[in-house]
């Protein structure tokens, strides 16, 4: 039987999660797509012979150079995870936030493509989001701009009114905005859809059959309960059936499997094992928080000593206030968190610790792409 070959293109590639599952499962990653710049450099460097475009999904010329590309050489698979910001409820979050709307664009390079098969992954929030329709007519996309800038403009008023005093105008505008905002709010909200469906809709109408699952790291080899949703087309014409990976068969690794070798080990012993200075009464403090408990009782996550005997909660970016060691009194470097997200130690990220942490938190379990890979693998194959 001749070798397996499936070129992959990756869009909104972060670090590289999501391509490195794919690449252990024997896909070949031809070409990627990443805008934020420490990301892009991190993804270089674990990626050499990867053809990487470093810019914005919406930009016309990029999508004329990867359709060229695909010309040539067609892409099998297109993968990635369009960011989700913006969706929530209209008066917290502008639903018209562009990073919001990114899909769009995800699934207009499918359709314009037409590759064998798309993987989508994204937050599991995603499954009961709501958000601006996909298609809006151009007076609806007015007024619902409109409306948005009077609620924020109302919330600016009110926030300078608890600084100082409001002028004559600010204070009659405040007046008027306060009898209209909550009317805007509900209009906006009524113009909210299901984002789920409206994107397997998007998929279909490009010609795919559509499956959809929540699946959680920790079931799939990763030592951290990390939910993600995964939606998976296959073209019409191919009449195929995509079965997602079952998992769950192995007793799950935990936070000891995965970081006991590093303990005592100095920093700098790997790649991005860089330790935070800690001052002398918060060490003592933590020496004090006992495993699943936090150092202040109002954060969830961040600040959370490990169960060494469990996998770790989801690893997020939490701006440094990561988790902390089971067995150490410190926070973990961005290596042990890398590792909880499956990275291996050879894989090295570039940038600041602060910078490495988020590309660390935004990062798909490689483990859990390489299931899903292998998957897909098996049903084109």
């Amino acid at each position: 039987m001749a070798p397996y070959t499936c070129r992959v293109l990756d869009l909104f590639a972060g670090a590289g999660g999501l391509s490195l599952g794919f690449e252990q499962a024997g896909f070949q990653i031809a070409a990627a797509v990443e805008f934020w710049e420490p990301a892009a450099q991190t993804y270089r460097r674990n990626n050499p012979d990867v053809r990487l475009f470093q810019s914005d999904i919406r930009d016309a010329d990029l999508k004329a150079e990867i359709k060229d590309l695909h010309a040539q050489e067609p892409f099998d698979v297109i993968i990635g995870g369009p960011p989700c910001q913006g969706y929530s409820n209209a008066g917290n979050r502008n639903p018209l936030d562009p990073r919001g709307r990114l899909y769009l664009d995800f699934y207009q390079i499918i359709k314009d493509l037409q590759p064998r098969s798309f993987v989508m992954e994204n937050v599991k929030g995603l499954v009961s989001m709501k958000a601006l329709p996909p298609r809006m007519l151009p007076d609806q996309e007015q007024s619902i701009t409109s409306d948005l800038a009077a609620i924020q403009r109302f919330k600016d008023l009110k926030r300078y009114g608890a600084q100082r005093a409001l002028d004559k105008d600010e204070a009659r505008e405040y007046r008027t905005l306060s009898g209209s905002v909550a009317e805007k709010a509900k209009d906006i909200k009524a113009n909210l859809v299901p984002l789920l469906p409206a994107i397997v809709d998007l998929a279909r109408d490009a010609g795919y059959s559509v499956t959809c699952k929540v699946l959680n790291a920790k079931d799939h080899g990763s030592p951290q309960a990390r939910e993600r949703v995964f939606i998976v087309g296959l073209r019409n014409d191919l009449n195929l059936n995509f079965m997602f990976p079952e998992g769950g068969d192995q007793p799950c690794r935990t936070a000891r499997d995965a970081l006991d070798d590093l303990v005592g080990k100095p920093e700098g012993y790997l790649p991005n094992h860089d330790f935070t200075r800690h001052k002398a009464d918060f060490v003592r403090r933590l020496h004090d928080v006992k495993p699943g408990e936090t150092v202040y009782a109002h954060y969830s996550d961040a600040w959370w000593r490990l169960v060494p005997d469990k996998p770790a909660r989801t690893v997020k970016e939490n701006h440094g206030g990561v988790f902390v060691h089971y067995a150490e009194d410190r926070v973990l470097t961005p290596r042990e968190l890398a590792r909880l997200q499956d990275f291996p130690d050879t894989f090295v990220f570039e940038g600041t610790k602060s910078v490495v942490l988020k590309q660390v938190g935004n990062a798909v379990p490689v483990n859990l792409a390489r299931a899903v890979a292998e998957s897909l693998k098996e049903c084109l194959h």
